[in-house]
C-alpha cells in the first residue's frame, strides 16, 4: 500500500487533524500494547496496520494491511515507531453517566498541554474515578499524544468531551475546585486533607497558566498543603496527589462503614 492511498491519506489526518477525528468518530492508537488494550477493553477497532515484518497484535481479529518501511513511518506520530496503529471508534459519554449519589468526577477545564491530559487520565482511572468531563477548550482525548500518555487508562473511563458547566452541575451535588491560592473572592480555601471526599462530587482542575475560571460553579475550594518553597504544583502533579487521596479516603469510609456493621 503506497503512501498515495486513499486510506494512508486518512491514517495521516486522523492523525494531525482534530476535525478529522471528530468528523469521522475515528482515532489513531499507536503501539502493540495499546492496541492490545483498547480491544481487550471493548473498544471497536475497525483496522489495524503494520510494518512490513512486524506481527498483526491482534492475530487477524481485525482487518490488518501491511505497510513498506517508508510509508509506515510516514503515517506514524512517534520518534521511534513500534510497527504498529490501528483505527479505533470514538466513544463520548454522556456527563449524565457521571450521576450517582456516590460517584465522584474529575472535571478538567482548558487544559491544553496533551501530556497534562494524559496523566491526568492515567491518574484519575487509577483512583478509581468513574468519570472525566472536559469543559471548554481543553486539548483533544483522542489525540496521538494524549493516547500515549495515558498508557491505555483512556480505554478505561468515561470522558465526556465538550460539556459545559450546566451538564456537571446537573451531575454532581458538589463542585469542588482546586487551587493553590489561600481564598477565592469571599470563599475560604481548605486543606484536601480536611475535606470529607465522600458522596457526589466533581474535582475540578483548570488551565495550566490560569487555574479555574471564575466562571466555574465551585461549590468549595480546596488546596494541597505545602511544605517546600515551590508556590505550586503543576496540573498534572496536583491531579495526582488529589485524585490519590480521594481514592484513599473513600476506602477508608467503606472500611469504617464495614467495620460498624460487624
Amino acid at each position: 500500500m503506497s503512501s498515495s492511498n486513499p486510506r494512508v491519506r486518512e491514517l495521516r489526518r486522523l492523525i494531525g487533524r482534530r476535525s478529522s477525528r471528530y468528523d469521522a468518530g475515528r482515532f489513531i492508537v499507536e503501539g502493540p500494547g495499546l492496541i492490545c488494550d483498547a480491544f481487550d477493553a471493548g473498544w471497536n477497532v475497525l483496522e489495524v496496520y503494520v510494518r512490513e515484518g512486524v506481527d498483526d497484535p491482534l492475530d487477524g481479529a481485525v482487518d490488518c494491511s501491511s505497510l513498506d518501511g517508508k510509508t509506515f513511518d510516514s503515517v506514524s506520530d512517534t520518534v521511534s515507531p513500534q510497527g504498529a496503529l490501528a483505527v479505533v471508534e470514538m466513544r463520548d459519554a454522556s456527563v449524565d453517566a457521571a450521576a450517582s449519589a456516590d460517584s465522584w468526577s474529575v472535571v478538567l477545564e482548558d487544559v491544553s498541554d496533551p501530556g497534562n491530559m494524559g496523566t491526568i487520565i492515567r491518574s484519575a482511572e487509577a483512583s478509581g474515578c468513574g468519570h472525566i468531563v472536559l469543559v471548554g477548550d481543553c486539548v483533544d482525548p483522542y489525540s496521538p499524544k494524549v493516547v500515549r500518555s495515558s498508557a491505555g487508562a483512556l480505554f478505561h473511563v468515561p470522558i465526556t468531551v465538550g460539556a459545559t458547566w450546566s451538564d456537571v452541575t446537573r451531575a454532581s451535588a458538589r463542585i469542588v475546585g482546586t487551587t493553590s491560592h489561600d481564598s477565592i473572592g469571599s470563599m475560604n480555601v481548605t486543606s484536601i486533607y480536611d475535606v470529607n471526599m465522600g458522596g457526589s462530587l466533581a474535582l475540578v482542575f483548570g488551565n495550566e497558566a490560569h487555574g479555574v475560571s471564575v466562571a466555574a460553579p465551585v461549590t468549595e475550594w480546596v488546596t494541597i498543603p505545602h511544605v517546600g518553597r515551590s508556590e505550586s504544583l503543576n496540573v498534572a502533579m496536583a491531579a495526582t496527589v488529589m485524585c490519590m487521596h480521594v481514592a484513599r479516603s473513600r476506602m477508608e469510609m467503606v472500611s469504617r462503614r464495614q467495620q460498624g456493621g460487624e
